[in-house]
């Protein structure tokens, strides 16, 4: 669709076009708004109509000339016109003045529409912006994205504009970023998102609210607030919405044909031989061996065992002694952007390090690792990875050592670099062979194929209830997670009680690990180049990665903590959302977007019975 040429420079304003002019004066500024709200769009006509008496809108324009923007309260507040908000965007500043158009021949509508990353709708969104911009009356609509979250649930930054930006099959009027999440007390209950502001640019006031709506809702509620300015009758309620199978929207029908088929292991480019079947050999042996700890008795495999689906099947860890947290499968290790439950690793062989170490799992060091290559591996790692160093002398070369111990630091540099290489070896050989584990399609990989008997209509139901209730925010594509990081309020299960500190801690660990993969042991630096922007912010305390819903049935006890035995009991915790108080040993603050939703057996099973299907 043309637009008109005051929204080409509304565009450039924003960072959106080539064009360096200014736009034109505040009245004559044509641009559109567009305004969405979580009401069914057959609610009353109060709901759409703007609140401000139409005199008020003609005090704005007098004699055709607009009077300075309205002053407002620095908080929003739908009875007064919104503050003059101003938004970064990748090359300058958008302000909602930009859409003040009170002398406008046809009265605008602005749509603010709030994201995040993480965000399976919000991604979806983003997808289909063309459809927004289809709608009939789209000239008289201006969209302002605002991205309020990053990928790991963090403020957003101009930085990730440019992956969000990618997002789009058509570009919003405005894209910028919004970290204090301004629009967050328009939210009436459950944070769901997007959220989509009506605001009627006479008079820069909040028309309609809504989170969430399928795009059949968006664009009659868009026909609706249109018609409202306009002093029209309200547009007659369009037909329903066909259904998929009798539930779905075509919005989360689309979400659910993206949740399969898991796709190929993404390329390691940190791993030169992430690929290489000799190495992949060389790790599964590694990854047997309980002779890589000191008690001789645990290997990765004791804690990833196949038959459990890669985990072991226990509320908390246990090798040389128990854990602190839960045992998370590997089997789709190679998928994830980050390791472990708080991130502290960032590829996968820098995660196959961390155990080997850890006093209470495999309790060894990498000096007595590099020790055990060379007395069982040495074939197999020579020829991957060259000759290994003269670990026969033992005055250069002790039995044991790592960072910290008085034998490893009285090593020289060069010596200690090169157990180190043998001690990264040995990761991106287990990482090698753990790429190489596969998981059978599911029976909602068939479902989403379009093999509609696939799941029971139990399941089917659940899979409604999971977009009804939220979970789609966070557990959605292939992985069923978003890869983010969010505070849910589960229960520690550090076995000393106290709080599990979670992804607040792991960023210094993070940042001081030699195994990063923008570090000296990576094989191509440049993958690492996100790691200069990580920071460390107070929302990150009790916050844990979002695990896969993949095979998630088989994986239990549940939670960071192991903490809950039965899916149902999680699906219950989920369901009280913000309302319950945190779980004993939790810690920080809460998700905004925690879901909410009803924890009869009715909502329940059909959930549990669905997550058994994926």
């Amino acid at each position: 669709m043309k637009r008109p040429h005051s929204l080409v420079a509304a565009l450039a304003l924003a960072g959106c076009g080539s064009s360096t002019q200014p736009p034109p004066p505040a009245d004559v500024v044509d641009v559109s708004a567009h305004v969405h709200d979580a009401v069914s769009p057959d609610v009353a006509p109060s709901d759409v109509t703007d609140a401000r008496p139409m005199s008020d809108v003609a005090s704005r324009c007098v004699n055709g000339v607009a009077l300075p923007y309205p002053d407002a309260p620095a908080r929003i507040d739908e009875l007064r016109p919104l503050p003059d908000l101003r938004f970064d965007t990748a090359a300058g500043v958008a302000a909602l003045h930009d859409f003040y158009a009170p002398c406008a021949t046809a009265p605008q509508v602005l749509l603010i529409r709030t994201l995040t990353s993480w965000s399976g709708p919000s991604q979806h969104a983003a997808a289909h912006t063309q459809r927004l911009l289809a709608h009939p009356q789209a000239d008289r609509v201006a969209l302002l994205d605002l991205l309020a979250l990053g990928p790991d649930n963090l403020p957003a930054t101009r930085d990730d504009l440019t992956a969000w930006r990618a997002r789009y099959d058509a570009a919003p009027t405005a894209l910028a970023i919004d970290p204090q999440y301004r629009f967050n007390p328009l939210y009436l209950s459950v944070g769901e998102l997007p959220l989509y502001v009506f605001v009627d640019t006479r008079s820069m006031r909040v028309a309609r609210v809504l989170t969430r709506p399928s795009s059949a809702e968006l664009e009659a509620a868009i026909t609706a607030a249109l018609a409202s300015i306009d002093g029209l009758p309200r547009p007659r309620t369009p037909p329903a919405e066909p259904l998929v199978d009798g539930r779905f929207t075509r919005d989360e029908w689309e979400m659910i044909q993206a949740m399969a088929p898991l796709p190929a292991v993404p390329a390691d480019p940190t791993n030169r031989v992430a690929d290489d079947t000799r190495a992949a050999r060389l790790g599964e042996s590694l990854f047997n061996d309980a002779g890589l700890s000191s008690s001789s008795t645990v290997s990765c495999a004791t804690c990833h065992a196949a038959a459990t689906l890669f985990t072991d099947a226990r509320p908390q860890g246990v090798g040389v002694r128990p854990g602190d947290r839960n045992t998370p499968t590997v089997l789709f290790a190679p998928h994830a952007r980050w390791s472990f439950w708080d991130g502290r690793a960032d590829t996968l062989w820098a995660q196959a390090l961390g155990p080997v170490e850890n006093p209470a799992e495999m309790a060894s060091t990498r000096l007595a690792v590099a020790h055990r290559i060379a007395d069982r591996y040495a074939a197999a790692y020579t020829e991957l990875f060259g000759p290994l160093p003269p670990l026969g002398d033992a005055t250069r070369f002790p039995a044991a050592g790592m960072p910290g111990d008085p034998r490893w630091e009285t090593m020289t540099s060069d010596d200690r670099d090169a157990v180190n290489r043998v001690f990264v070896n040995m990761g991106k050989s287990m990482a090698a062979f753990e790429r190489t584990l596969s998981y059978a399609p599911s029976a909602l990989d068939r479902y989403a194929a379009g093999a509609m008997t696939a799941l029971t209509v139990s399941q089917r139901d659940g899979l409604k209830h999971f977009f009804v209730g939220g979970c789609v925010q966070c557990h959605h594509g292939p992985l069923l997670s978003d890869g983010a990081f969010h505070n849910i309020g589960f229960a520690t299960g550090r076995t000393d009680g106290m709080p599990d500190r979670g992804r607040i801690d792991a960023i210094a660990a993070l940042m001081a690990s030699p195994f990063r993969s923008d570090g000296a042991y990576s094989d191509d630096r440049t993958v690492g180049a996100h790691l200069t922007r990580i920071v460390s912010d107070p929302s990150q305390l009790g916050q844990f990665h979002t695990p896969s819903l993949r095979g998630v049935a088989r994986t239990g006890p549940w939670g960071h903590g192991g903490t809950f035995p039965s899916l149902a009991e999680v699906i219950r915790h989920y369901a009280r959302g913000l309302s319950m108080p945190p779980l004993e040993g939790s810690a920080g603050t809460r998700d905004l977007h925690l879901p909410s939703f009803h924890q009869d057996d009715g909502t329940v099973l059909p959930m549990v019975n669905l997550l058994n299907a994926m």
